[in-house]
């Protein structure tokens, strides 16, 4: 019978859970997905890289949210079974308020286990996948962005302006500037032009202009090359969006390995193909590993804080103010725990206090919850 009632209450638990979490991951996720419209409308990325993109950061939101859905769901299921009367089947089955107490701790345990994983291998797999489709895309809707007696600079080191469009997509009055390298740049100019597609190329083909050649060390020294007709192969061109792995889409590993570095090792920087390691970001790295493990701790706590609502009575005047106190301290724990990250430097005797304090945090409620069974008894 035992096993039957840990069952049902895990299942509300979890059942709420996933409700509570998704709901609020769809939300932040549209809202989100609508700001990164820019990959579009500005950087002219296809709809097939947008769409791959945003979806590999739900995962991500989703991890983010957890520890507040968490709290949320535990507080709200005790709080009905309590209203509902349904604690009481607990009791009368001869399960302790304290043996409750415990089963939450180790659903608390379980919960942060797989969010310290998720956390530590998924979200960096998924969130450098979605970076990855950036690296490797080409500019897919470059040709819709031109607009006419505008100047054009979304893809990097090109500049395009168009005097006039027609009804076919035939450009009239063309100047682009092309930075080939620091020192040498291109300036074309043309009559005409129209963009035409080869398989899944794109070229510019132009009508009646010339080249400029400019070189900063040479620059009195300009060459002029005059055309009929010349092909700009736009194929080439790359977007401007950050194609670097930003800190929380790097591997654990990598971010460890430079943390050690500067914490144990020899304090030298070193260099990869996808990230530089340095004090600041050796900094930034252990600030990283920490959202990734201690800041996930922060999840048992509010599950053993959420615990107390046991020990309320509902025919008691204070009851309403008492949970709102339980709900405040949790909403404060979930703020340190968010916080807790930007105090942390180099030193690890200094960065001791945040990294014990959800372990001090918990020791105190677990002591103040024995108390509150004693009273019980």
């Amino acid at each position: 019978m035992e096993k039957i009632i840990f069952r049902k209450f895990l299942y509300d638990i979890i059942s709420f859970f996933l409700i509570v979490s998704l709901s609020l991951s769809l939300i932040v996720w549209i809202i989100q997905s609508v700001n990164y419209l820019d990959f579009i409308s500005k950087d002219g990325h296809g709809f097939k890289v947008y769409f791959a993109f945003i979806s590999l950061n739900f995962p991500k939101i989703f991890s983010k949210i957890i520890i507040f859905s968490y709290f949320i769901s535990l507080f709200y299921i005790i709080i009905k079974y309590q209203s509902n009367n349904e604690i009481l089947i607990f009791w009368t089955n001869g399960i302790s308020k304290l043996r409750l107490v415990n089963f939450i701790f180790k659903v608390s345990i379980v919960f942060t286990i797989i969010q310290i994983s998720v956390v530590y291998f998924l979200i960096p797999k998924s969130q450098d996948y979605s970076r990855d489709f950036i690296r490797s895309s080409k500019i897919d809707l470059f040709s819709s962005l031109i607009t006419e007696k505008k100047f054009i600079d979304t893809v990097k080191n090109f500049t395009i302006f168009v005097e006039s469009i027609d009804d076919d997509r035939n450009l009239k009055n063309i100047f682009l500037k092309d930075n080939i390298s620091a020192s040498n740049n291109q300036i074309i100019s043309a009559k005409s032009g129209k963009i035409i597609e080869r398989g899944s190329d794109k070229f510019l083909v132009l009508n009646y202009g010339q080249i400029l050649d400019l070189t900063d060390k040479d620059y009195y020294n300009t060459k002029v090359i005059k055309f009929n007709s010349t092909t700009f192969n736009l194929s080439n061109l790359k977007t401007k969006s950050t194609t670097l792995p930003k800190i929380q889409e790097i591997d654990s590993k990598i971010l460890i390995s430079c943390m050690n570095n500067f914490l144990f090792g020899k304090k030298e920087n070193y260099f990869l193909p996808i990230f530089t390691c340095s004090e600041d970001s050796a900094i930034k790295s252990f600030k990283e590993i920490f959202n990734r493990s201690v800041k996930q701790l922060y999840i048992v706590v509010l599950g053993v804080l959420s615990t107390i609502l046991i020990f309320t009575n509902d025919k008691n005047p204070k009851n309403t103010l008492f949970r709102f106190l339980i709900f405040l301290i949790g909403i404060c724990f979930i703020v340190v725990s968010e916080v807790n990250s930007e105090f942390l430097n180099l030193s690890l005797n200094n960065n001791l206090i945040f990294i014990l304090l959800p372990l001090i945090i918990f020791i105190f409620t677990y002591l103040a919850i024995f108390e509150l069974n004693k009273k019980s008894i």
